[in-house]
């Protein structure tokens, strides 16, 4: 696929912008350079190509001009069968469209790019100055590992190494081998801590149901000691109440003394106390307030009285501005007249030298030979013109003579051509053109030889396969008749086995367990029946049945052998009987321990037979799974596991597809060969009917070459006749436009005539040249202003004279009026008006300030007289009440009617208290028990429950102290869920440890698969790549380093930079620098492994080279048109001289400049 034309129609900052980049040129490498300056929008190209070939996506951050809706993309395509036209639009369906503006599927595009999504083809076939650096720091991480570098950078994948070892790391964390720590070693640790803990809280259910009943007995002891002191407190805090009530009935019954000669006062309507003050201030400030205020309205009335205002100087007021304003302008005019009437004269100078220059000294009226504003445009315009239609002329003659040499030239080449001869027929080389471009874009060998390589590939890899398969022996054939399990077959058995495994270490651990557990009792019951003085039952019962024997011969007898006899044994039975009254308790434990033996022995017996059926139910499935093994192949192991035969199967279904793949290999090579044979049997006919003459044992190398031949000759005739063709009618063009110049000329001088003759210009018949003319125009321009100069100092000088005139009558008209005397000097006169009107306004404004003093005082003095009024009558409302004269009499009842309130509170809450104290609701009721109540009594009473009360509080403290101990002894034997909540930790621990086993063997199996991938990768890839990679490398390091070898390692195999003098150095000791030149290298290595077996695709660079010095960007563009021999290739800069580099490396390179360069 290549990209013959990009079109930004509405695009981020792009609007109707197209890039074509053209047709590619056989020989040439397909190399373009897209340059712009920063924020030109190289970016959003490369984003605008990605969008034509994937889509635009969801939120595409180049909206900022077109909105969504109207967003447009589109281009042409190079595919192998021709190009074709696409569009794309912002759409989530439907957003792709052909030439038509049809819809049609992604199809169309994807299908040539071989399962290539949008983020592949960015780090595949894009690189850019970050994935440099990542790249070069992948070199670090890897350490130099060929199989890892030669992959990432085929892929374009820089973090493959960093990828690797965080998984790695994850899988070390949780175990490593001979590690000490990780976190399967915490899971077994917690495991074992668990299962202590649970032994910890295991007891016996007699123990702990005795220390059941003594909790049980403690917490009721303390409830009820509990109970007891609550009793004795409520009569205690009873007593105290009836004490403490004592004093404050005494004291209440004192405020009631102290309150009796108050209560005949009267209750206020409010709270006049806060009031008080503030009446008795402002009687006084009212009063004083008043008498000033009347003294001031008198003083005001005097001063109006006193002033005289002059009404006839006041009748003037208004004309005094216009006064003013004329005795400005007339002081202005005694200033300026004397240097305006010598700039008229200097004027009436200038005027005079001016007609001097333009021939005119005797002019009347200098303004009539100002000219109007067209006909100097019109002259202006008519002077510039002629300079351009005098060039116009020359160059069209010259242009003339150019074409007829040239005509003589192509109709010399066209005669030294052999172009007589006999041509062939148009159609039949339009025919033979055809079938060579069909034939060249078909590209049968390139498909030949990538079929034979694909089919070489194939067998090795088949071969590979079946010897994956050994023990088997076999071929293709042979694998694809054998009878295999079905895949859920073997889940079943893998299933299975698991859960009889798990089952069998069950019972293992059961059994193991158990035995344990006999030997426990066992061991137990044999240490307690040591014990000095301990007799079991066994022996008790033997000594009575012996005691019995002895009595029975003793009767029989009656001698003294018999009675001694059963005198010992009495005596031994009788030591027996008191021995074990004396260890009763432990003949109870030993009971126990012989009970729970014979309980674990049983489970025991039972352990082993599950046991034993768990291991036969084991070996039938390991049995089956042998037969169904057998019956694939007697070769195979029959022990092999369910996993493992899984894997063998999936071997044999590698094997299987690539038996497909080669045969499907071998169909693509058959295919390619007949189209071959088919394009050659084409190309023979077509040259046939051109006439062309071809030995019958020329391959198709050499048909190729004589069709393109013949081809080129025809084509180098046609551009002969048509080389001719163009340069006569150039020639014509030419002499057309050398007429059209003289016509113009022509047109030139008419319209110079009629121009000059109608203005001044052409008085007495003769038209002035045009320098003549040129020269006047710029004298006219200076007379302009000069006229208007002197016209506006004429007009300056007669309005100044008029002001002073009109100065002089008004003042004397106002002089009259006023009757003042008449002064020589008219400006001494206005001063006097003036100042007599001046004053008159002086008098009136400060009888008017007065009078509204004297209004405002007066309105103070209403309000004053009804504020006093208000305050009388407030006033007159206290005394009344009290029956007083002065407000101070008022102060002295208000001070009592307060006393009496605060003695009437202090009675309620003493009230309060005492009722509160005795829990009684009436007052009458408390002070008649409080009068019954004897003091003495109360205090012996206090007393002795006090010393009650500390007897039942070391009691009730004694009860705590024995509930709690037998509260502790109960939970700390795990009475309650506790082996329960561990036994749930335990099995949550386990799963923990098998979910992180799984996503170890997840990552460890995973890593593995793809280290081996790389050492594949490696293997097929190294010759070819590392040979490239060699030479570019060399190329970009400008021969400081000879080239590239491998040198084996460890794990493989580690890529070793050669210097040029002799040195080495592996890949993660070069410089930084030298590391992004390393990756450079191997992705130009990786992009020529990848067109050797696939279409090539455009491969772009975005600006990786500006951090490189003019040399190595020289080399590098050196690499990169080596891969533009192979695919097209783009690169975006914003760096003006890397453009001349590159023509200087390939003069083919294509350069494209984006709006704003």
């Amino acid at each position: 696929m290549r990209l013959r034309r990009l079109d930004l129609t509405r695009y981020g900052k792009f609007t109707d912008h197209a890039i074509d980049f053209g047709e590619r040129v056989e020989g040439v490498p397909d190399l373009h350079i897209v340059y712009g300056p920063n924020e030109a929008g190289k970016s959003t190209t490369l984003a605008a190509f990605l969008d034509l070939i994937f889509g635009i996506g969801g939120q595409s951050p180049y909206n900022f001009l077109h909105p969504y809706p109207t967003m447009r993309i589109g281009g042409v395509l190079d595919f192998s069968d021709g190009p074709r036209s696409f569009g794309r639009l912002k759409k989530p369906q439907g957003s792709l469209l052909d030439g038509n503006d049809l819809p049609i599927a992604e199809s169309a595009i994807k299908a040539d790019l071989g399962g290539i999504d949008r983020e592949a083809y960015r780090t595949m076939f894009s690189l850019d100055d970050e994935t440099l650096e990542k790249g070069g720091e992948s070199i670090l991480a890897s350490k130099g590992d060929l199989g890892e570098l030669l992959f990432s950078a085929g892929a374009g994948l820089a973090d493959l190494s960093r990828n690797l070892l965080g998984l790695r790391a994850e899988a070390d964390a949780f175990y490593r081998y001979r590690a000490r720590g990780g976190a399967l070693a915490d899971l077994k640790a917690r495991l074992a801590a668990l299962k202590a803990e649970r032994e910890d809280f295991d007891t016996i259910a007699s123990d702990y149901a005795r220390l059941i009943a003594t909790r049980d007995r403690a917490s009721a002891q303390y409830d009820a000691a509990i109970q007891q002191r609550s009793e004795l407190q409520g009569r205690l805090d009873a007593a105290q109440r009836s004490l403490n009530a004592l004093p404050r009935l005494a004291a209440l019954r004192a405020i009631r003394e102290r309150l009796a000669p108050l209560a005949s006062l009267p209750e206020p309507a409010g709270d006049w106390l806060p009031e008080l003050p503030s009446l008795q201030k402002q009687e006084i400030e009212l009063g004083v307030r008043l008498r000033a205020a009347e003294d001031e309205m008198r003083r005001l009335q005097d001063e109006i009285d006193a002033i005289a205002v002059d009404e006839a100087a006041l009748g003037h007021h208004d004309t005094l501005e216009r006064l003013e304003a004329l005795k400005a302008r007339h002081t202005t005019a005694e200033i300026d007249l004397p240097e305006r009437r010598a700039q008229a004269r200097a004027a009436d100078l200038a005027i005079a030298a001016i007609l001097a220059r333009l021939e005119r000294p005797d002019e009347v009226e200098p303004h009539r030979l100002l000219l109007g504003a067209s006909t100097t445009g019109r002259l202006r315009e008519l002077i510039e013109t002629r300079s351009g239609l005098d060039a116009a002329k020359a160059a069209a003659l010259a242009e003339q003579a150019r074409a007829e040499s040239h005509l003589a030239e192509a109709r010399d080449r066209l005669a030294a051509s052999d172009a007589g001869g006999t041509a062939a027929p148009a159609a039949a080389m339009a025919g033979l053109a055809a079938a060579l471009s069909a034939l060249r874009s078909s590209d049968h060998a390139a498909r030949r030889r990538v079929a034979e390589r694909s089919r070489d590939a194939e067998q090795a890899r088949l071969a590979d396969r079946l010897r994956l398969l050994a023990p088997w022996q076999g071929d293709a054939s042979d694998l694809l008749a054998l009878r295999c399990p079905e895949p859920a077959t073997l889940r079943q058995w893998s299933a299975d086995l698991e859960t009889r495994r798990a089952t069998l270490a069950r019972h293992a651990g059961e059994v193991e367990r158990l035995t344990g557990e006999v030997g426990r009792l066992t061991a137990e019951r044999e240490a307690m029946a040591a014990v000095k003085g301990l007799v079991d039952d066994r022996e008790a019962a033997d000594l009575r049945a012996r005691r019995e024997q002895a009595w029975a011969a003793h009767r029989r007898d009656l001698t003294a052998g018999s009675a001694d006899a059963f005198e010992t044994l009495l005596r031994q039975d009788d030591l027996a009987a008191s021995a074990r009254l004396a260890h009763v308790a432990d003949l109870a434990t030993l009971q126990q321990r012989a009970q729970a033996l014979a309980v674990t022995e049983a489970e025991l017996r039972r352990a082993e037979g599950l046991h034993a059926r768990a291991v036969e139910a084991l070996q039938a499935l390991r049995d089956e799974i042998a037969a169904a093994v057998a019956r694939i192949a007697p070769s195979l192991d029959p022990a092999m596991t369910p996993a493992e035969l899984d894997g063998w199967l999936t071997r044999r279904a590698h094997a299987l597809a690539a038996r497909e793949a080669l045969i499907a290999a071998e169909s693509d090579l058959r295919a390619a060969l007949a189209g071959e044979r088919d394009g050659e049997q084409r190309l023979r006919a077509a040259l046939a009917a051109a006439g062309l003459r071809t030995e019958s044992e020329a391959d198709f190398a050499a048909l190729l070459a004589t069709a393109q031949d013949a081809l080129d000759r025809e084509s180098e005739i046609r551009g002969l006749h048509k080389d001719v063709e163009e340069r006569e009618r150039d020639l014509a063009a030419r002499r057309r436009a050398v007429a059209q110049a003289e016509v113009r000329a022509a047109e030139w001088e008419r319209a110079w005539a009629e121009t000059c003759g109608g203005c001044w210009l052409g008085e007495g018949g003769a038209v002035p040249g045009l320098p003549a003319v040129r020269e006047m125009l710029a004298a006219v321009e200076e007379l302009a202003p000069a006229v208007k100069d002197k016209t506006g100092l004429a007009y300056r000088i007669e309005a100044m004279v008029k002001d002073q005139e009109a100065f002089r009558a008004a003042t004397a008209r106002m002089a009259g009026e006023l009757g003042l005397a008449e002064a020589a000097d008219p400006l001494d006169l206005a001063r006097r008006i003036g100042e007599r009107i001046r004053e008159a306004g002086a008098d009136r404004e400060r009888r008017q300030k007065l009078v509204e003093a004297a209004a405002e005082a007066g309105a103070r003095k209403a309000r004053l007289d009804e504020a006093l009024a208000i305050h009388a009558g407030r006033k007159a409302e206290m005394t009344a009440l009290f029956a007083v004269e002065t407000l101070a009499e008022v102060g002295q009842r208000l001070a009592d009617v307060s006393r009496r309130n605060e003695l009437r509170e202090q009675a309620e809450a003493a009230e309060r208290e005492i009722l509160d104290a005795l829990r009684l609701a009436s007052i009458a009721e408390a002070e008649q028990r409080l009068d019954a109540a004897d003091r003495a009594a109360l205090d012996a009473e206090v007393a002795e429950l006090r010393q009650r009360l500390d007897d039942q509080d070391r009691l009730c403290q004694e009860a705590f102290a024995q509930r709690s101990e037998a509260v502790a002894k109960v939970e700390a034997i795990g009475g309650d869920d506790r082996v329960a909540e561990i036994e749930s930790r335990r099995r949550t621990t386990l799963l923990e440890i098998e979910e992180g086993a799984a996503r170890y063997l997840q990552l460890r199996a995973g890593t593995a698969a793809t280290e081996h991938g790389l050492r594949v990768y490696r293997e097929r890839h190294r010759s070819s790549m590392m040979a490239r990679a060699s030479e570019a490398f060399c190329t970009i390091s400008r021969g400081a380093y000879s080239g590239l070898a491998a040198q084996p390692a460890k794990d493989g195999e580690t890529l070793i930079a050669l210097s040029a003098s002799g040195g080495s150095k592996e890949a993660d000791q070069l410089s930084k620098g030298t590391r992004f030149q390393l990756y450079l290298a191997l992705r130009v290595a990786g992009y020529h492994e990848f067109v050797r077996a696939r279409a090539p695709l455009p491969f772009i660079a975005d600006d990786i080279m500006e951090t490189f010095d003019d040399f190595r960007a020289e080399e590098a563009f050196g690499l990169l048109a080596g891969m533009a021999r192979e695919g097209q290739v783009v690169y975006l800069t914003h760096h003006g001289h890397l453009c001349d580099v590159a023509r200087k490396v390939s003069p083919g390179v294509r350069i494209h400049e984006l709006p704003g360069a």
